[in-house]
């Protein structure tokens, strides 16, 4: 090193001082791309059970395997995750997206985490180590690595069926319509110290990016 470039380097560093505190984390200028909302997306048909108090939030629910609603409209689509460890752990074969007329898109993950992160205390036993179990039942595992979000966002213009195809592990799935300002507000929502918001949500519409997300 010459002998320049030393002293440089020593007075940048005599100088720095301490390291600065981090900044608040602010709005980027990743997009959730605003798509058309038209036409209310509804369920045409299907197999699954209506929403009850206590069921796991969704207009639609579809619980078991074989289970499936088909929705039709212009809009966007929540699909709310729930690993169902406590009644069934294994492979997890999770739900398809099939009979797709139109356009059928991911565009968001939020909800505060998704199933492989740690918890901020076990929603159910007294030991775990992600979403997908407890020390008490074991744990399930998507067979494939998908690593869905608590809360799934679609964008359907056209028709599709989601159908469950749960075995060994067991999930529930709530479906319903939302907005894009619904889902604006979810994606962007701060993480706590306890709690299961663990994290910012995510854009995936037009491309993947961390959030907050701008409109």
């Amino acid at each position: 090193m010459k002998c320049t470039a030393f002293v440089n380097l020593a007075l940048g560093l005599l100088f720095r001082g301490s390291p600065a505190a981090a900044s608040p984390l602010q709005a980027r200028s990743t997009v959730l791309t605003h798509r058309a909302e038209t036409t209310a997306v509804n369920a045409t048909g299907g197999t699954y059970e209506a929403f009850r108090p206590g069921y796991l939030a969704g207009t639609w629910e579809v619980f078991k395997r074989g289970e499936y609603v088909d929705l039709a409209g212009t809009g966007y689509v929540r699909v709310r995750w729930e690993v169902e460890y406590w009644k069934g752990v294994g492979p997890m074969y999770e739900p398809t997206f099939d009979g797709v007329s139109g356009t059928f898109l991911l565009v968001a993950g939020g909800g505060g985490y998704q199933i492989s992160d740690a918890p901020q205390g076990c929603p159910m036993g007294t030991g775990c180590v992600n979403f997908t179990g407890a020390d008490e039942y074991g744990y399930s595992y998507p067979w494939d690595g998908y690593d869905p979000w608590h809360n799934m966002y679609y964008y359907l213009d056209g028709s599709v069926t989601i159908t469950n195809h749960e075995a060994g592990g067991l999930y529930n799935v709530g479906v319903m319509a939302y907005s894009y300002n619904d889902i604006l507000t979810d994606i962007n929502t701060a993480p706590g110290t306890s709690g299961n918001l663990i994290k910012y949500g995510y854009s995936y519409d037009p491309a993947e990016g961390s959030c907050p997300c701008s409109a």
